[in-house]
């Protein structure tokens, strides 16, 4: 066990460096992902350090400028469920690709992915940075509190062990029971009375026990792992390093800030790839951590606090009424005994002037914070829908929201790309793996779809053997495809095998367009349009139709085909009788 234990104590001493140790990414920059997470769930809640009273017990108002900056940014990268389009460049995958855009738009609408969706991009916008996790069946968003990159200095998850921690109750526990080891001793061991949303915040008392969980996925010493699973290690394997997924129970210890102690490893086994795609806001800067709109607008918004609290505190004393005279009992009378519309005997009675004369300059200096964040995080006034200064022209007004639009343009590519994979790689697959014929029904409500669906597996089925097939003309090749249809007809199980090795090749051979092709998608739509307009062959320009509508998303199969028309026969020639001739 002391060779198995080297996996526990290698997950131990990554999360102690990790909070406690700060990296250097450069000479005179020393980083900590640990203190800016934290610092960004401070501004994100609108939480001062020490409170929310200075030292004179004045209170300090939070004036958030920063999520008008983040609502700005989201309203317009803009990515919807409507977005999520499957296609595909062959003319085989027609009736694939109608279906499996019903199921997709189907599991959206049942899974609830649109909030999860809304939620992504405010994540991404806001901390600049976005995880996605594969999990079965599907994909979940990482939480960045309990999301660990050992190496802060990777440019991707690919060049670094990430351990993520979890919070678990006991029967989740439990249903691990069979594929996690040592279920019944963490039960008993690791046991903690209280919930805590983050690995370095206090716990919440509670009345059930959670379990703090530690998924590693990253390299490993191969020696160590062999050992874990009661395999024989040779030297070489202790020189040699695979990707692996280790879970480990643990909690901390007693006494210790930050520390956690792993009691137990549940699982270790060999992985092909790291499970995660990601997406960031901010350039590269020699940290995994990028840049978001809060990190961007930290002193921008620290100043605003300042100044609103400045002038806060500066109105509320010039507001207060002060009076003096030479009589102290005059001043007496009037804070104790006077009423409205009595008569004052006084020889220099009068308000004393408390006037805050820096205001100006202190609002001088508001207006340009708040300028410099807006400038900083692409909010301007053209992009928050805010009205210009007077005066301003229409053509500066367009070409101002033009720019600004094209690095928005440029975020929905970032957030595209890893949703593309997800979508490509993760869930289309499980979508039609195991798709039937009822299913098909159920999404296009449409009886004649599986007609078309067997008539496609037919083709495809006598394309796959036509090189075995003896020598035939047209008639027979109609033939051999009649029987085929009709046993497909005839029994079910064919026609469930031929839907799955259909989608089967459908899903290695589609891709997921989000938001790269859209502006290519209308002027080709235009272009169509004029064309068709000037087209005067009828094939040609119901051909084009056809095509116009199928980029749409149209199911054009389905659609009356006009009889074709039979030219008329010539006209023969009414047959004479003979003449007889008389003598």
């Amino acid at each position: 066990m002391e060779i198995t234990n080297r996996l526990a104590i290698q997950i131990e001493n990554e999360l102690k460096n990790y909070f406690s140790a700060p990296v250097q990414i450069s000479p005179d920059n020393n980083f900590s992902a640990s203190k800016l997470i934290r610092r960004i769930s401070l501004f994100e809640n609108h939480i001062y350090p020490n409170g929310k009273f200075d030292s004179q017990m004045n209170y300090k108002f939070w004036y958030d400028e920063q999520k008008k900056c983040i609502d700005s940014n989201v309203k317009n990268i803009d990515i919807d469920t409507k977005n999520f389009k499957i296609k595909s460049d062959r003319k085989i995958d027609e009736l694939p690709l109608i279906i499996s855009n019903l199921k997709i738009k189907d599991y959206l609408r049942k899974s609830g992915q649109a909030e999860e969706i809304n939620a992504s991009v405010e994540e991404f916008v806001g901390w600049g940075n976005l995880v996605f996790k594969k999990i079965k069946k599907g994909y979940e968003r990482g939480d960045l509190k309990n999301f660990y990159v050992i190496n802060q200095t990777a440019e991707t998850l690919d060049e670094s062990p990430v351990i993520e921690r979890h919070q678990l109750g006991e029967s989740d526990l439990r249903a691990k029971k069979g594929v996690w080891e040592h279920i019944s001793d963490v039960i008993t061991s690791c046991k903690a009375d209280y919930y805590a949303p983050t690995a370095e915040t206090q716990g919440k008392e509670t009345t059930t026990p959670y379990y703090d969980i530690y998924e590693r996925n990253g390299e490993v010493c191969l020696a160590d792992l062999r050992a874990y699973q009661g395999k024989k290690a040779s030297e070489k394997d202790k020189e040699q390093y695979v990707l692996a997924r280790v879970i480990g129970a643990g909690k901390k210890e007693v006494g210790v800030s930050n520390n956690v102690k792993i009691e137990y490893i549940l699982f270790a086994e060999e992985i092909k790839k790291m499970p995660y795609e990601e997406a960031h806001y901010g350039i590269y800067k020699g940290r995994w951590f990028r840049e978001g709109i809060y990190e961007i607008t930290f002193d921008d918004q620290v100043r605003l606090n300042q100044i609103g609290n400045q002038l806060a505190r500066g109105l509320e004393y010039a507001s207060t009424l002060v009076l003096t005279d030479e009589d102290k009992l005059v001043i007496q009378s009037i804070t104790t005994d006077i009423k409205s519309g009595d008569f004052i005997r006084s020889k220099g009675l009068h308000q004393v002037d408390l006037r805050m004369h820096a205001a100006d300059q202190l609002i001088a200096d508001w207006n340009r914070t708040i300028q410099s964040m807006r400038d900083k995080a692409n909010s301007t006034e053209v992009v928050m829908g805010e009205a210009l200064p007077s005066g301003t022209p229409l053509g500066a007004y367009n070409a101002l929201n033009m720019n600004a639009n094209k690095l928005f343009g440029f975020l929905q590519e970032k957030l595209a790309i890893p949703f593309g994979k997800i979508f490509e790689n993760w869930l289309i697959p499980e979508l039609v793996k195991d798709i039937t014929s009822e299913e098909v029904l159920n999404l296009t409500g449409d009886a004649d779809m599986l007609d078309r669906v067997r008539l496609i597996i037919v083709d495809d089925w006598y394309l796959n053997n036509l090189i075995f097939l003896p020598p035939h003309d047209q008639m027979m090749a109609d033939t051999l495809k009649a029987q085929k249809l009709e046993e497909l007809k005839s029994r079910p199980q064919l026609l469930l095998t031929g839907l799955k090795e259909l989608f089967k090749d459908f899903a290695k051979n589609c891709y997921v367009d989000i938001t790269g092709e859209s502006s290519t998608e209308l002027e080709d739509t235009q272009s169509l349009v004029s064309i068709i307009q000037m087209e005067a062959d009828p094939v040609r320009r119901s051909y084009m139709v056809d095509i116009l509508l199928k980029s749409r998303g149209f199911d054009v199969g389905k659609f009356p085909k006009a009889m074709p028309q039979v030219a008329p026969l010539a006209p023969q020639p009414t047959p004479t009788q003979p003449q007889l001739k008389t003598v």
